[in-house]
């Protein structure tokens, strides 16, 4: 191949559009839901807003987070794992709401997520949040609960974007 085709074929190629680059999944939305005991029952799990509880009550409703995925790609995405943290926000009695103060996550955990189709959403359900269980340690501390915040981040590829692959979530804790 003489010079003058080369130098022509090597035009042509960096005249031709470069490839879109991979879209990558991205953690689109959080939610809340709550399953509360009625007698002998569990009620279906409805989706809320707000918590009531207290650490001088015991908690025997089921919350649950849905973190919505997305995949925008062409092509189906296997094997993500989500990796998440919960925290609680305290305050201590008698203290202005004010000097309320995140804790360092007392529960971490990791949800596998096999595959979403192209093009589709698909809802990872975070049942373990042993929210009752960190109830339970603050009685009788001066501590009560103000908030619960889900930190939740899909295990990184590479090109992905940070802020697409990184949510938090607070749901605020009120007095029953």
């Amino acid at each position: 191949m003489n010079i003058h085709r080369a130098a022509l074929l090597l035009f042509t190629l960096a005249a031709l559009p470069a490839a879109p680059a991979a879209a990558q999944t991205r953690i689109a939305a959080v939610g809340w839901e709550l399953s509360s005991q009625q007698g002998k029952e569990r009620g279906p799990y409805l989706p809320v807003s707000e918590l009531r509880a207290s650490a001088d009550v015991k908690f025997t409703g089921r919350l649950r987070a849905l973190v919505t995925l997305k995949n925008p790609s062409a092509k189906a995405v296997e094997g993500l794992v989500l990796r998440y943290a919960v925290s609680l926000r305290l305050l201590k009695a008698g203290d202005s709401p004010d000097k309320a103060f995140w804790s360092v996550p007392f529960y971490v955990e990791e949800v596998r997520v096999s595959k979403i189709a192209p093009g589709a959403e698909r809802q990872a359900k975070v049942l373990r949040l042993e929210l009752a269980e960190q109830l339970r340690k603050l009685r009788g501390t001066g501590f009560e609960p103000q908030a619960l915040r889900l930190e939740v981040m899909l295990c990184p590829r590479l090109g992905d974007e940070p802020a697409s692959i990184l949510r938090d979530s607070v749901i605020e804790i009120r007095k029953p």
